[in-house]
């Protein structure tokens, strides 16, 4: 996963450089908020019209479990 920044992170846009298939575990302090890691995957899956992302987080958001479909 390659994390995209401008001024600030750009969530979705990093969440699309996950290759099909794989999955990426990060801590929420390197990347973003698990909330907000969340939403951006609820958008992508709208967007694609099909669950292509889903998250978790194995200890109350300290990181994040990202897998792409």
């Amino acid at each position: 996963m390659k994390i995209i920044k401008d001024q600030i992170i750009n969530t979705p846009a990093s969440m699309l450089t996950i290759p099909a298939g794989k999955s990426v575990t990060i801590r929420c302090q390197d990347f973003s908020p698990f909330s907000t890691v969340k939403s951006a995957a609820s958008r992508l899956n709208q967007r694609a019209g099909r669950v292509e992302f889903t998250v978790k987080t194995p200890d109350n958001g300290a990181t994040i479990i990202i897998n792409r479909k």
